[in-house]
């Protein structure tokens, strides 16, 4: 039999496929696999768990429900480091006195989305609010966010403090 008949070549009676070929295929469909198993991996881990989904909401209905209380500080223990310097250096006062007089439209969580390390949660009144893992917890990087005009994949978000 000639050898350049290539990978499927099989002996002189046709039943069986050489060993190259037999290692060639198997290693192929463990690719095809691993890859499959792969790439189901990545895009389970970048929706996040439902476990983070539950505890991204619950830091935006704690705020929300701060602010409706007028609790500044309680609201402030839900903003991440840098947002709540940045609330600090835009309005000129701490946090807690400052946090409950922006504008905010809120309303009942109506969504909530997991990436890794980040998480946006969508509310009723047609608000987001942007979330960042900070030493294993969930807090606010963003808040009261709207999108602005525009096609849904371009439209950038407004919001009344970011980090």
């Amino acid at each position: 039999m000639p050898s350049d008949m290539g990978v499927r070549s099989a002996v002189d009676d046709g039943r069986h496929a050489t060993s190259d070929a037999v290692v060639t295929e198997v290693t192929v469909q463990r690719s095809f696999v691993l890859l499959g198993v792969l790439a189901t991996a990545l895009a389970v881990s970048a929706c996040g768990t439902s476990g983070d989904r539950q505890q991204a909401r619950a830091v935006v209905e704690r705020f929300y429900e701060a602010v409706r209380e007028d609790d500044g500080q309680a609201a402030c223990r839900q903003l991440g480091k840098s947002l709540r310097e940045q609330v600090e250096s835009q309005t000129g006062q701490e946090c807690r006195a400052a946090i409950t007089r922006f504008d905010y439209d809120g309303g009942a969580v109506v969504g909530a989305e997991v990436y890794v390390t980040n998480a946006k949660v969508d509310l009723r009144g047609g608000e987001s609010a942007f979330l960042a893992q900070e030493s294993g917890a969930w807090k606010l990087s963003a808040i009261a966010c709207t999108a602005e005009d525009g096609k849904p994949a371009d439209r950038p978000f407004d919001c009344e403090a970011e980090s």
